[in-house]
């Protein structure tokens, strides 16, 4: 394994700014895209597609055919998330950066990293003694919409006999993981409008109601301080967790101090106290805010009473809730809780539904079986708080979904200075070359 070589590759890959949420990167998509398709036919892909979009497209690719052997279909995203606060990075986001073992970027786990980590395995397999098929999307971190677009027209591209997605972590240093269940989203944008313009604060400061105060006072009301969410009938829906699940969560190596003070990097944790961090995170919904504009936010002083102020926010979705009815619920309570002073109004961005997976499928002994042979320690079942909209669709054909990955719980991922540890890499570019022979009948057990 040249790691040099795969190193100056996976730069490259890293360098490109493709941020599927701002429009002035609509080019870096396209550009990353461009990365992936040329990555394919170095393969020896037989065929490359762009589908679906000029600046985000869906990259197609089917990998030379193999008589009889199993087919893999393969997931991943080149897009990623903006990279603010930008001043917080130590060193440029699109400039990666080794130190102490880590690549430094913008994507480097979330995740292009992973992507590179699959095709390269492919590489260092030669031939690999099975069939791939490729769906590289750019819109992820958006909500996927143009390969949601593109599945419901075309179906067929999720036939295949097993699915893998690395977007996922393990659940500890040393503990691969293989994922049981993603948290839906609902993402959406609360406006709330006070008067007809913004008002000098001297001449009507004191009696003309201020759309930020407002705003605030209703996000309080929609989320107490113990961390429970009042939109009435939210949790009616919410599967808990079986028995098992929660006695296996208990034995994996996570330990609370460790997380608020090495991950989190807070005083204290929030949320529901009475259930454990780990179904705060993998098994209840959340309801967060992601940021307020509105009013006057340049350098320097104006004295304004905001007319209006917009909270972008989000919802994630556990087993048995349905996006429709969580986003039918929230416009309701938004309604219900804003003074009749004031214009509220909830507009939808994107969002899934949860996914749960069985590990009941041939190809799950096998991916285990890799990583035993390879890192020592076969994979652990676990749940993500994370979302991945697309998932559920995947398997609409019946193939098996394997969430799984190469990143580590402290990656940052979405934050400054996102990482991923390179011993992970070479580590995984082993554990795929393995996966692969074991799907094609390596160990003298096919798949099929």
């Amino acid at each position: 394994m040249d790691r040099e070589r795969l190193l100056r590759e996976l730069s490259e890959f890293l360098r490109i700014p493709s941020v599927s949420t701002l429009p002035a990167h609509n080019d870096d998509c396209r550009a990353a895209a461009t990365w992936v398709s040329a990555e394919l036919q170095r393969l020896g892909c037989r065929d490359v597609q762009f589908l679906g979009s000029e600046t985000h497209p869906v990259v197609w690719g089917v990998g030379p055919d193999v008589p009889g052997a199993p087919t893999l279909l393969i997931y991943g995203h080149y897009d990623v998330q903006p990279p603010d606060p930008i001043g917080e990075w130590t060193t440029p986001p699109f400039e990666p950066a080794v130190r102490g073992g880590r690549l430094y970027a913008r994507g480097a786990a979330d995740d292009k990293g992973q992507v590179f980590c699959l095709l390269k395995a492919i590489e260092a397999s030669g031939r690999p003694p099975i069939n791939f098929r490729f769906l590289i999307e750019g819109e992820e971190e958006f909500g996927s919409k143009v390969l949601f677009d593109l599945l419901k027209r075309e179906p067929q591209r999720t036939k295949a006999d097993a699915v893998l997605v690395a977007d996922m972590a393990y659940v500890a240093p040393g503990w691969p993981a293989v994922y049981t269940g993603l948290r839906g989203l609902a993402y959406a944008e609360i406006t709330v409008r006070t008067a007809k313009s913004d008002l000098h604060s001297g001449e009507y400061g004191g009696a003309a109601p201020n759309a930020h105060e407002e705003l605030c006072r209703l996000l309080g009301r929609l989320k107490g301080e113990d961390g429970r969410i009042n939109i009435p009938g939210l949790y009616a829906a919410v599967k808990r967790p079986t028995k098992a699940e929660l006695a296996a969560w208990k034995k994996l190596p996570f330990k609370e101090k460790d997380f608020l003070e090495k991950r989190v990097q807070a005083k204290r944790l929030t949320g529901l106290k009475k259930y454990s961090v780990q179904e705060r995170l993998w098994a209840l919904p959340t309801f967060e805010i992601h940021g307020i504009l509105g009013g006057f936010t340049g350098q320097g002083a104006k004295t304004v009473i905001p007319a209006e102020a917009t909270a972008k926010v989000s919802l994630r979705l556990v087993p048995n809730q349905k996006l429709k009815t969580v986003q039918q619920q929230l416009a309701a309570a938004v309604r219900r809780l804003a003074p009749k002073y004031v214009t509220a109004s909830v507009h939808f961005l994107h969002g899934a539904d949860p996914a749960q997976i069985e590990l009941d499928h041939p190809a799950f002994e096998r991916l285990d079986r890799a990583f035993k042979e390879v890192v020592g320690r076969g994979t652990t079942p676990a749940r993500a708080g994370g979302s991945i909209p697309v998932v559920p669709a995947l398997g609409a054909a019946g193939a098996p979904v394997l969430l799984t990955g190469i990143g580590l719980p402290d990656d940052r991922l979405h934050a400054p200075d996102e990482k991923l540890d390179l011993k992970q890499l070479w580590d995984g570019i082993e554990v795929f070359r393995r996966f692969y022979a074991l799907l094609g009948g390596g160990g003298n057990n096919r798949l099929m």
